[in-house]
Protein backbone atom coordinates (compact mmCIF):
# COMPACT_ATOMS: atom_id res chain seq x y z
CA UNK A 1 0.00 0.00 0.00
CA UNK A 2 1.32 3.41 -0.95
CA UNK A 3 4.30 1.92 -2.81
CA UNK A 4 4.89 2.59 -6.51
CA UNK A 5 4.84 -0.45 -8.78
CA UNK A 6 6.94 0.69 -11.78
CA UNK A 7 6.57 -0.32 -15.41
CA UNK A 8 8.14 0.85 -18.64
CA UNK A 9 5.76 3.83 -19.07
CA UNK A 10 4.98 4.72 -15.47
CA UNK A 11 3.61 3.18 -12.30
CA UNK A 12 0.52 2.35 -10.30
CA UNK A 13 -0.09 2.25 -6.58
CA UNK A 14 -2.73 1.14 -4.11
CA UNK A 15 -3.94 4.22 -2.27
CA UNK A 16 -6.47 2.62 0.06
CA UNK A 17 -7.95 -0.75 0.98
CA UNK A 18 -11.64 -0.80 1.87
CA UNK A 19 -14.37 -3.16 3.01
CA UNK A 20 -18.00 -2.78 1.94
CA UNK A 21 -20.97 -4.53 3.57
CA UNK A 22 -23.13 -6.14 0.88
CA UNK A 23 -25.90 -8.76 1.26
CA UNK A 24 -24.70 -10.05 4.64
CA UNK A 25 -21.13 -10.41 3.33
CA UNK A 26 -18.10 -8.15 3.07
CA UNK A 27 -16.53 -7.03 -0.20
CA UNK A 28 -12.81 -6.20 -0.41
CA UNK A 29 -11.92 -3.31 -2.71
CA UNK A 30 -8.73 -1.37 -3.51
CA UNK A 31 -8.56 2.28 -4.54
CA UNK A 32 -5.69 2.58 -7.03
CA UNK A 33 -4.00 5.17 -9.24
CA UNK A 34 -1.99 4.72 -12.44
CA UNK A 35 0.44 7.35 -13.72
CA UNK A 36 2.10 7.51 -17.13
CA UNK A 37 5.23 9.61 -16.60
CA UNK A 38 7.90 8.04 -18.83
CA UNK A 39 6.01 7.61 -22.09
CA UNK A 40 7.15 9.09 -25.39
CA UNK A 41 3.58 10.31 -25.97
CA UNK A 42 3.19 12.51 -22.88
CA UNK A 43 2.06 12.30 -19.29
CA UNK A 44 -1.26 11.31 -17.77
CA UNK A 45 -2.99 9.26 -15.15
CA UNK A 46 -6.19 7.81 -13.85
CA UNK A 47 -7.78 6.46 -10.72
CA UNK A 48 -9.70 3.21 -10.54
CA UNK A 49 -11.11 0.75 -8.05
CA UNK A 50 -10.34 -2.98 -8.08
CA UNK A 51 -12.77 -5.40 -6.43
CA UNK A 52 -11.11 -8.77 -5.70
CA UNK A 53 -14.37 -10.15 -4.25
CA UNK A 54 -16.25 -11.40 -1.21
CA UNK A 55 -14.01 -11.78 1.83
CA UNK A 56 -13.64 -15.29 3.26
CA UNK A 57 -10.58 -14.46 5.37
CA UNK A 58 -9.09 -10.96 5.46
CA UNK A 59 -5.29 -11.04 5.63
CA UNK A 60 -5.23 -14.85 5.70
CA UNK A 61 -1.48 -15.19 5.20
CA UNK A 62 1.66 -13.40 4.07
CA UNK A 63 3.28 -14.00 0.69
CA UNK A 64 7.01 -14.46 0.02
CA UNK A 65 7.47 -10.66 0.07
CA UNK A 66 5.79 -10.36 3.48
CA UNK A 67 2.64 -8.75 2.07
CA UNK A 68 -0.81 -9.75 3.32
CA UNK A 69 -2.96 -11.96 1.09
CA UNK A 70 -6.70 -12.32 1.67
CA UNK A 71 -8.91 -15.28 0.74
CA UNK A 72 -11.81 -14.04 -1.43
CA UNK A 73 -14.53 -15.34 -3.76
CA UNK A 74 -15.08 -13.53 -7.06
CA UNK A 75 -18.26 -11.53 -7.63
CA UNK A 76 -19.84 -13.36 -10.57
CA UNK A 77 -23.37 -11.96 -11.04
CA UNK A 78 -23.84 -8.92 -13.29
CA UNK A 79 -26.59 -7.49 -11.06
CA UNK A 80 -24.34 -7.80 -7.99
CA UNK A 81 -21.46 -6.19 -9.91
CA UNK A 82 -23.65 -3.24 -10.94
CA UNK A 83 -24.87 -2.67 -7.37
CA UNK A 84 -21.39 -3.02 -5.85
CA UNK A 85 -20.07 -0.57 -8.45
CA UNK A 86 -22.77 1.93 -7.50
CA UNK A 87 -22.02 1.58 -3.77
CA UNK A 88 -18.23 1.84 -4.14
CA UNK A 89 -18.46 4.87 -6.44
CA UNK A 90 -20.80 6.56 -3.94
CA UNK A 91 -17.96 6.26 -1.39
CA UNK A 92 -15.37 7.50 -3.90
CA UNK A 93 -17.17 9.94 -6.23
CA UNK A 94 -13.97 11.16 -7.89
CA UNK A 95 -13.45 7.74 -9.49
CA UNK A 96 -15.25 6.43 -12.55
CA UNK A 97 -13.89 2.95 -13.21
CA UNK A 98 -14.48 -0.22 -11.19
CA UNK A 99 -12.83 -3.50 -12.21
CA UNK A 100 -13.68 -6.94 -10.85
CA UNK A 101 -11.13 -9.74 -10.48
Amino acid sequence: MGEEIRSIAGYYMVLEEGVLEYKDREILYLVEAAVVDTSCCGRGGMGFIMVPGYINILKARRNEDGLWVSDVDRVEGEEDRREITRLVLARHPGFGQVNFA
